[in-house]
């Protein structure tokens, strides 16, 4: 009778979910020629192929993508039995502070990495601006802190380089002799700063047309075509193609994590963090 193994099993989600061999071998404190080894054997085990690798990108097989579900499903009990069986006592809280210019729709997928490499973990998250964030792990309120960092100060591990762009939806109903239909978050943030010093360094008018509250509802306006809009290219809104053309260049900020955890946890967050950034921008790992 076949049995499954759980590292191979962990391995293969891990993979899946962050699409890179090596970010996966990041969070789960392994080489990407040991994940590499794991979803192989795991496929002799299954007598399938899983996943289709290239020297560019690792996917999910139609084989691969019926496994990942009851993945997910083993997994998940057996880390349930683990955590009822010692009564909950490994469990531990960590309170996280994340920007949103820095995370956005990817901290699902940096979620999803902490569950799988730290199972009894019960993170406690807070998302706003990477200012009020940065302030709220300072003032002792946060374990640490996911921020995206302008200029200025330089503490912290940088995870990621995460260059800006503007961005603006086909229908969006604005030409070069106006002033630019700027979209943005309210209250004082760097991504809005570099913008409106780009704009104001290149000579260029620009207004408001629309201050949001979220990545998200910037990227809603955006592709409500609202107006132009900046973001790293990792948070571009779907269906919306950089503006290379007719506007000023912008900076590459970096991803920073500020941590006061020492050990398994700053690894283990930092590689889930870096590897959520990284399976949004590329898919790096072959065979």
């Amino acid at each position: 009778m076949r049995t499954l193994d759980l590292d191979q099993l962990r391995a293969f989600v891990m993979a899946a979910d962050l699409r890179s061999f090596t970010a996966a071998g990041t969070c789960l404190g392994a080489t990407q020629s040991a994940i590499s080894l794991r979803i192989a054997r795991l496929e002799e085990r299954t007598g399938r192929r899983l996943m289709a690798r290239t020297p560019r990108s690792v996917g999910l097989t139609p084989d691969g993508t019926r496994l990942l579900g009851h993945a997910r499903a083993i997994l998940a009990a057996h880390d349930r039995a683990i955590a009822e069986m010692t009564g909950g006592a490994a469990r531990s809280t960590i309170r996280l502070a994340v920007s949103d210019h820095a995370a956005g729709s990817h901290l699902a997928t940096a979620l999803a990495s902490l569950r799988l490499a730290l199972p009894l973990l019960a993170p406690d998250v807070v998302v706003g601006l990477s200012t009020t964030m940065r302030d709220a792990y300072d003032r002792g309120e946060a374990d640490a802190a996911v921020v995206r960092q302008e200029s200025g100060r330089r503490d912290g591990t940088v995870l990621f380089a995460d260059p800006l762009a503007w961005a603006a939806a086909p229908n969006l109903d604005w030409d070069g002799g106006e002033p630019v239909p700027l979209v943005a978050l309210h209250g004082a943030c760097g991504v809005k700063t570099a913008s409106t010093r780009a704009l104001d360094g290149a000579g260029l008018p620009w207004r408001y047309a629309f201050l949001g509250g979220s990545v998200s509802a910037l990227q809603a306006a955006v592709r409500a075509g609202l107006g132009v809009g900046v973001f790293g290219r990792r948070h571009l809104p779907e269906g919306c193609m950089p503006l290379d053309t007719g506007l000023p260049s912008l900076s590459t900020g970096n991803v920073v994590l500020h941590c006061r955890l020492d050990g398994e946890m700053r690894r283990v967050l930092a590689a889930a963090f870096r590897g959520a950034g990284g399976a949004s921008r590329r898919s790096d790992d072959g065979p």
